[in-house]
């Protein structure tokens, strides 16, 4: 496809075979020997997730940061590989060789959180370390230690003894972690460092904890691994690091001859793991002033899933290496598709980071929404989709995602497929979730779906309602019925539509609309964002203590933040428990007080869907074979959907 994207690049001692990164990232893919996360070990089923990507033509790999002392865990979460531990190195020989073999190179990146933590992680009960005891985020509530200098020394030697342990691993190079807050990046920020001995005060002592660090490491990589360090191209804080810092500290640390590339990324996590409202290659323009004033190849970041995009990066000289982290968890196989021409068969990052970010808050490995293999590459990686041993004439009932996947998952198999829907289009309640504001990308849990299904050749039917004696008649072998789910209105009154019935038209929202949010999920905030953006006056009501707490963090934040500037009132701890003409009745779920919001014009409840299961209840026991997937089982998001999909079109 690409001319620049595809070209070798050389790394100081390291050459990469095209310019596609997959960068550092959390999984949760570790196994724990002891029983504690103090002890985190890479895992296989990692090894084969990064072994899955190098098949599918990735350049680079970095792995997610590894602690190198028992203070480095993150904040909320302690899934994080401990590099200090030997018992890594057997692992990542494995995953080493694994990636290798497929032609990809591996650096392991290493980093401790510092003051950017929590107990200096959940199991050690160390307290955490910082270059000065400045408070961070939410996420990290508790004020760290200021680094003694024996401990600046302990860390310097942990980093040192950590890459020993990646050398013996036999990776190509080492990453040193000095992005998003981590320790190295909390020394140089003039925000967080508050020293006044040599390690604080001027850029150049702030640097000097870095450029201590990069010698140390540099000891154990030598002249025959890379070498390199991300940083952080502005802080976006009063009195943090700011652009034009960042690129004085890059060629500060160039000139020290010891490392052979730098990878800008930001601080703010929101902004790192940016969300669908957040444009793409949104970090391209930091890189690109780094990459005007330093001479070694400069990584960017930022939400690029286009191989097009990656290349115009590349056209105008903004940066050398392009990070495309979850465009690789949602299809490993992209950088072959672009190579080949078929960029229209890669199956897109939406952005939603439900299942990537999302996964990890909660304390449990990564997957993805658009990609149900993710984890688990060794049942249904490359190369384990098998041809049905008996042709079946198969039906599948509902154009959704899961219908989708279904009809394209048993047709690549070799059955004979129909998919029926009963509106014009297929995409199924994806096509309304696009039609909200700054959510358009959500059409990526369909649109390659729907070009696959037409190209496999199933036999696509729409402007159909499905009914038993339809089914009889055809007279498939298997019925997959996915049919999916109805919004549920709740009050019976004039004023009440449901979130469907806006975004189809069949019923208009009036100026001032009241929002009943008791399904945590985006849809509230979504809808009440959208609305909001057409003049209308919104409240969101939920009976519990903030929006949105079934979201992912960084969706949430940027949605919020839509709502502040949109002038979207939020009520907590509110339910509505009667609605009379355009009167609202509000009960405090805490105090039991009773108020009345009078001259509403719309009232939506977010409070739960229906499934669509009065087809599969009829066909059960009058067909050979019959399956119910998706929100026909009952209301999930669309990753489930997807998954039962997935599935079932293997199982078939």
């Amino acid at each position: 496809m690409a001319s620049l994207l595809f070209t070798p690049l050389k790394i100081g001692p390291v050459t990469v075979r095209n310019r596609i990164v997959q960068p550092p990232m959390l999984t949760g893919m570790t196994d724990v020997p002891d029983g504690v996360g103090t002890s985190a070990i890479v895992s296989e089923t990692y090894a084969r997730f990064v072994a899955e990507r190098a098949r599918g033509g990735v350049g680079l790999i970095i792995t997610g940061t590894m602690a190198v002392h028992p203070t480095s865990g993150y904040a909320l979460f302690d899934l994080m590989p401990r590099a200090y531990d030997k018992r890594q190195i057997p692992v990542l020989q494995l995953t080493a060789r694994m990636v290798q073999e497929h032609g990809a190179k591996l650096f392991c990146q290493l980093g401790s959180m510092g003051g950017f933590m929590k107990d200096g992680g959940l199991q050690s009960k160390l307290p955490s370390w910082g270059p000065s005891p400045v408070h961070h985020t939410i996420l990290a509530p508790e004020m760290p230690k200021e680094m003694e200098i024996e401990e600046i020394e302990e860390m310097i030697e942990a980093f040192g003894k950590s890459a020993e342990n990646c050398r013996e691993g036999g990776v190509d190079g080492i990453e040193l972690h000095g992005a998003h807050n981590a320790l190295i990046n909390q020394f140089l920020s003039p925000y967080y460092n508050r020293r006044t001995d040599e390690y604080g005060g001027s850029m150049e002592n702030r640097c000097r904890f870095a450029v201590r660090v990069i010698e140390r490491v540099k000891q154990v990589t030598g002249n025959d691994m890379a070498l390199g360090i991300r940083l952080s191209g502005d802080d976006m804080m009063p009195g943090g690091l700011t652009i034009q810092d960042t690129k004085a500290i890059a060629q500060y640390l160039e000139a020290t001859g010891k490392i052979d590339y730098v990878s800008i990324s930001i601080a703010p996590m929101f902004l790192y793991l940016a969300p669908m409202y957040v444009p793409t290659g949104h970090l391209v323009p930091y890189a690109a002033e780094v990459k005007e004033v330093v001479n070694i190849p400069v990584f960017t970041a930022g939400r690029i899933n286009d191989p097009a995009e990656a290349e115009k990066i590349l056209d105008d000289g903004k940066a050398d290496m392009i990070c495309m982290g979850r465009a690789l968890i949602a299809d490993p196989e992209m950088p072959n598709k672009a190579r080949e021409g078929k960029a229209d068969d890669i199956m897109p990052c939406t952005g939603c980071t439900q299942n990537c970010y999302g996964k990890i808050t909660v304390g449990t490995p990564i997957d993805c929404a658009n990609n149900p293999t993710v984890g688990k590459e060794k049942e249904w990686g490359a190369g384990t989709l098998k041809p049905a041993e008996t042709k079946k004439k198969v039906l599948v009932i509902g154009g959704g995602p899961g219908g989708l996947e279904a009809a394209r998952i048993a047709a690549m198999r070799g059955h004979d497929v129909s998919l029926y829907e009963k509106a014009s289009e297929l995409g199924g309640q994806i096509n309304l979730a696009a039609k909200l504001t700054g959510r358009a990308e959500m059409d990526g849990f369909v649109r390659t779906r729907i070009a696959q299904v037409k190209k496999l050749g199933v036999n696509v039917v729409l402007s159909q309602m499905v009914t038993a004696d339809l089914v009889q008649q055809l007279n498939p072998d298997a019925v997959v019925v996915a049919t999916g789910s109805t919004a549920i209105p709740v009050w019976d009154a004039e004023i009440v539509a449901t979130p469907d019935q806006i975004l189809i038209g069949e019923k208009e929202a009036g100026a001032k609309v009241i929002i009943q949010d008791e399904m945590f999920d985006i849809t509230a905030s979504a809808l009440a964002l959208h609305l909001a953006s057409q003049g209308k006056q919104v409240e969101i009501l939920t009976s519990v203590l903030g929006l949105g707490m079934a979201t992912d963090g960084v969706t949430l934040v940027a949605v919020v933040s839509g709502l502040a500037q949109a002038k979207v009132k939020i009520t907590p701890m509110t339910m509505i428990v009667g609605v009379q003409g355009k009167s609202v009745t509000a009960m405090n779920v805490f105090t039991q007080e009773t108020s009345q919001i009078e001259d509403v014009d719309t009232v939506i409840p977010n409070m739960g869907r229906t499934p669509n299961e009065e087809l599969y209840k009829q066909l059960k026991g009058k067909v050979k074979e019959l399956h119910r997937i998706g929100d026909c089982v009952c209301q999930r998001p669309v990753d489930r959907a997807i998954y039962d999909g997935h599935k079932v079109g293997r199982e078939l």
